[in-house]
């Protein structure tokens, strides 16, 4: 407890815990504090659960003030220790530790040590350990010691017959807990010990069978798996791996073992002829133990020699298209090695191409025959494989290859190998010998025996034409030639013309040694020469282009033709003539005979050389060329914007009263293009004179159009446009710079918006501030120095002898302001004085301008307990959060500063600002009314409770529905509803009209909207329940439109 005292005037104290910045200081709070209106003094308590581990002093600032309108104020620091109970558990650092003990350890090892912490301090967080019983017995095998938590064993271990254990170790502090529940206990915790005991290698492997035996057939493969032996070993982990190995018996590196599994299996090929059986001894070892076991395996006889045939090879032939299937071809003859072997017992069987669909074999005698037709054609010879096996066909296999050819009889006619289209060409105009192609063909027959396939060739004629002449030109057989042996035409006479005959389909035969024909067509095309020359399809051509065309734009496409065809009739043209600066050229389309003239360079049709181009355009072809003249005509494009010379104009500075209509400049562009795009029109930016205060005609000629004031704009800045008639228009631009001389047509006014106040209750004279930093009134004037200061001020003549404020010039451009006597802001709130002030132009300008003085409030009256009833509407229980209003605590002060508490329980569904008073309801609060208190406290006078009840009711449909309304002059939402000191409120007085006029209680009048529609004017709809149902909004309005008068009697507002 803190206590301060005032000697000076009000004794009362009021005190305030200073905000902290670190734990230490109150941030986050801690601890708050609470006046004793009895004593005069303060209670500092505690507000949040304290903790020694975290803070251990506070170090609190007190700030003590009087009761003054200029309150004086004190501080003090209050030191407070926090004392430490026992609040902490001995916690373990873990809940579960794993631990390990070598098996055969001695008594007494150590064998982990476990660990916890009490941020207590002293007997508080002083830790003891121990072992808990438990059903299994473990702890009994161990020790704690109870100061330090190190584990110790008790007895010797055998992983064979255990191999864990589990421990419940105890920690505990050194005093009574000072936490709820544990009734004088000191803290505790527990936690659990996994102790493992290690293995040591102290048991010896030991095989599963002191012998094996197996049988394993002598062609078995390497790597074949016989057998598997297995020992067990008591220990584990690496001291249970076992290692096998075979250390006797095995004649020949035969067998091997798999030293880590134990399988045995053949490393080498088996014999049953050098080895019959093996006796193998074998070891099983985990590093320092070992034992032995024996293993018999007996080798089983097999049939292992396979048929061998008298040759590898044999051959055979047959002649294609022999009738009388089957045909005897060859017989193939094998034997069987083997000793004893039944050499009847072989059986024979083919394999590969052929087998079993062009030939058989017997399988007893080995005898090979053709069982169908051969043609040499489709195979001239047949390679497949003979098999021999023994056991009747169930044993081993011996095989050998057997080549059959197939001899030729002439049964294939020639067929040209270029059948269908056989092409050949030849150039025009050739001389006679030339080749032209060859037609070859190809007969099927062996060409190596006989004259079967043996070819002579001859034309026998032509698919269009006869062996007549048509329009003078020559037969084929004329013209062309072939070799009889090698099948090359050649040409027979020159005149070949590709003009005139295109290509000739001439007919060939070959024929083999053996009579027989074949024929084939060869089409021979005529190749073409370049001798004619290319010709434009015009004598002349005329074309316009725009000055604006783009780089690469087409000007013209122009048309040529050549008789020649191919590379002969691909055309390139260019222009060669009238064009000096470079400003065209040519694109040609080489395959479609065809070229196009394209822009080079932009042209520019101002200059005289570029409105008219003759132009000489050349076609060529390899060898030939043809010119052409071309006439393209310029057409003018608007591609120069108009021009001001000079385009900064600066003028004589003017005076800002210039009549309207005076003419200030007149500027001229110019424009380099032709016709209309050099027609211009004058404009003004509206950037440059947004408010239109100037003018410009046609002729360029700038005037004023409107009043000037240099105190708005003292230099004018304006941008003439000048704008061409062209499509699209350009413009150009000029600045004019125009400053302005001042007039002297503005008075002086307040330097800025003095606020002064006056506080009630000090005796005068005092001279009043018109702001926080001085205590003088100045002035300024918009106008310029010279129409400006030094000002003068003074009041109307009725001011001058006022009892309550002077106004005094201080000569010197300010005045000062003196309030002559003590003022009561509850009389009276605001002074208005008309200030009047001269400036110092020729002549001087005067204006008045009103200062407003404000009483300033001080908590001279005591706040009183108040009462309101609010009405809020739900409509199908739905409502937002909405703010009611303020509590009402009437108080002829306004500016105390004041808090607002609940009273008593808190209301569920409101909340209350406690700055400001406001009261706030929740969303979709129920129907119903609620009534509650709020203190009102403002820290000089005693605190006072006032009363609120809240109606919320529910607005039904039909409400809504059967609802009228009024429209209200002079008068806001606010005003309306507001507390007017004793009086009631409009709300009220209407409510009550309303019941009287319509002869229903107050309650059935239901007032649920007020909007406020302009400025000082508000909409009212409202509701009237008339016994069971509601009333017509048309017979309401009808009792209004009746009591109209009555009704503008209740206020000063006006019914509408």
């Amino acid at each position: 407890t803190i206590k301060a005292t005032s000697p000076l005037g009000d004794p009362r104290v009021t005190y305030n815990l200073e905000d902290g910045m670190v734990p230490e200081t109150n941030m986050p709070v801690r601890f708050y504090l609470t006046p004793n209106r009895e004593d005069g003094s303060a209670s500092i308590l505690v507000a949040e659960p304290l903790d020694y581990e975290t803070t251990r002093h506070f170090m609190l600032r007190v700030r003590a003030q009087n009761v003054a309108a200029v309150p004086l104020a004190a501080f003090t620091t209050v030191y407070i220790n926090v004392t430490d109970v026992n609040d902490n558990v001995p916690f373990f650092t873990s809940s579960i530790y794993e631990a390990s003990v070598t098996e055969g350890a001695e008594s007494g090892t150590l064998v982990f040590q476990v660990s916890a912490a009490d941020l207590d301090l002293g007997l508080n967080g002083k830790i003891s350990y121990s072992l808990l019983e438990d059903r299994s017995g473990d702890h009994q095998y161990f020790r704690i010691d109870p100061e330090l938590g190190f584990i110790y064993s008790q007895t010797v271990f055998d992983r064979e017959t255990k191999s864990s254990y589990l421990l419940e170790v105890q920690s505990v502090d050194g005093w009574e807990s000072a936490r709820p529940g544990k009734h004088g206990q000191p803290n505790s915790d527990t936690a659990y010990v996994r102790v493992f005991i290690s293995d040591v290698n102290d048991n010896k492997p030991a095989f599963a069978q002191a012998s094996y035996e197996v049988d394993v057939d002598e062609d078995a493969d390497v790597g074949f798996a016989i057998l598997t032996v297995s020992a067990n070993d008591g220990d584990e982990g690496g001291n249970a791996k076992l290692r096998y190995q075979i250390t006797s018996g095995n004649k020949g590196g035969v067998f091997d073992v798999e030293p880590e599994v134990g399988t045995i299996f053949i490393a080498q090929p088996l014999d049953y002829e050098q080895n019959k059986r093996y006796k193998l001894h074998v070891l099983a070892s985990d590093g320092k133990w070992e034992d032995y076991s024996t293993v018999t395996v007996n080798v089983v006889n097999k049939n292992d020699e396979a048929p061998v045939f008298t040759v590898n090879e044999y051959y055979g032939s047959v002649t294609e298209e022999l009738d009388g299937s089957p045909v005897f071809v060859l017989q193939v003859t094998a034997s069987d090695p083997d000793k004893d072997a039944d050499q009847e017992a072989l059986r024979y069987s083919l394999h590969g191409q052929g087998a079993e669909s062009e030939f058989i074999i017997d399988e007893v005698t080995g005898k090979i025959y053709a069982q169908r037709t051969l043609d040499r054609e489709e195979r001239a010879v047949w390679r497949f494989v003979v098999l021999a096996t023994d056991e009747g066909g169930e044993g081993l296999t011996g095989f050998t290859d057997i080549i059959i050819n197939v001899w030729d009889i002439n049964d294939n006619a020639p067929i040209f190998t270029c059948a269908p289209s056989c092409l050949g060409d030849v150039a025009e105009n050739s001389v006679v010998g030339t080749s032209v192609m060859e037609m070859t063909a190809t007969d099927l027959d062996d060409s190596a025996v006989g004259q079967n396939a043996v070819l002579s060739y001859r034309i026998t004629g032509s698919l269009d034409a006869t062996n007549v002449e048509v329009g003078g030109v020559p037969t084929f057989s004329e013209m062309f030639t072939i070799n009889p042996t090698t099948g090359t035409i050649t040409v027979a006479m020159g005149g070949l013309d590709r003009e005139q005959v295109e290509s000739y389909l001439l007919v060939v035969e070959a024929r083999d040694g053996g009579g027989m024909t074949g024929t084939g067509t060869a089409t021979i095309q005529i190749k073409d020469v370049n001798d004619h020359a290319p010709r434009f399809t015009d004598r002349s051509c005329m074309t316009r282009i725009s000055e604006n065309a783009e780089v690469n734009a087409e000007v013209l496409e122009i048309v040529a033709e050549d008789r020649d065809t191919g590379e002969n009739a691909q055309l390139t043209f260019s222009v060669v003539a009238g064009d000096q600066e470079q400003k065209f050229y040519m694109v040609s389309h080489k395959q479609e005979q065809r070229g196009t003239l394209r822009l080079k360079k932009r042209l520019d049709y101002e200059r005289h050389s570029e409105q008219r181009f003759n132009l000489t355009l050349k076609v060529e072809d390899l060898d030939f060329s043809s010119l052409l003249h071309c006439v393209v005509e310029v057409e003018d494009y608007n591609d120069h914007a108009p021009v001001f010379i000079p385009h900064l104009l600066s003028l004589a500075p003017l005076h800002e009263d210039i009549s309207v209509g005076t003419s200030v400049a007149r500027l001229v562009a110019s424009d380099s293009d032709s016709g209309q795009n050099r027609e211009i029109t004058y404009t003004l930016t509206e950037d440059s004179d947004p408010e239109g205060l100037f003018t410009i005609d046609q002729s360029g000629v700038l005037s004023v159009a409107r009043p000037l004031d240099r105190e708005k704009i003292a230099r004018h800045s304006l941008v003439v446009m000048a704008t061409d008639h062209g499509v699209p228009p350009l413009t150009g631009s000029a600045t004019v710079q125009l400053p302005l001389l001042d007039v002297n047509d503005n008075g002086p006014e307040f330097e800025a918006a003095y606020s002064p106040v006056v506080f009630e209750n000090v005796a005068g004279p005092q001279v009043v501030r018109m702001n926080q930093t001085s205590t003088l009134l100045r002035a300024v004037d918009q106008d310029s120095p010279e129409n400006g200061p030094p000002f003068h001020f003074t009041v109307p003549p009725e001011y001058r002898h006022s009892n309550d404020l002077y106004l005094q010039d201080n000569l010197n451009g300010t005045a000062t302001l003196t309030a002559l006597r003590t003022f009561d802001r509850e009389r009276q709130k605001e002074f208005f004085i008309p200030i009047i002030m001269s400036d110092s132009g020729h002549p001087a300008k005067t204006v008045t301008s009103t200062l407003t003085v404000t009483i300033g409030d001080q908590n001279d009256h005591p706040h009183v307990a108040g009462e309101k009833k609010i009405f809020i509407n739900s409509h199908r229980g739905r409502m937002p959060t909405t703010v009611l209003g303020k509590v009402y605590s009437p108080d002829p002060d306004d500016w105390d500063n004041k808090t607002y508490v609940f009273e008593g329980h808190l209301p569920s569904y409101f909340i209350l600002n406690k700055r400001t008073g406001f009261l706030i309801i929740k969303e979709n609060a129920p129907t119903g009314a609620y009534e509650f208190q709020v203190r009102v406290s403002d820290g000089v006078w005693p605190d006072a409770v006032s009363t609120i009840t809240v109606h919320v009711r529910e607005l039904r449909d039909e409400a809504i529905y059967n609802s009228a309304s009024l429209r209200l002059a002079d008068i806001t939402a606010k005003e309306f509803i507001e507390l007017r000191g004793k009086q009631r409120s409009r709300y009220e007085l209407l409510a009550d009209f309303l019941s009287k006029m319509l002869y229903v209680p107050p309650d059935d009048i239901n007032i649920f909207s007020l909007m406020d529609v302009k400025v000082q004017m508000l909409d009212v709809r409202f509701a009237v329940h008339g016994g069971a149902t509601f009333l017509q909004p048309e017979k309401i309005h009808g009792y209004l439109t009746a009591h109209k008068q009555k009704l503008q009697l209740l206020d000063s507002s006006c019914l509408l």
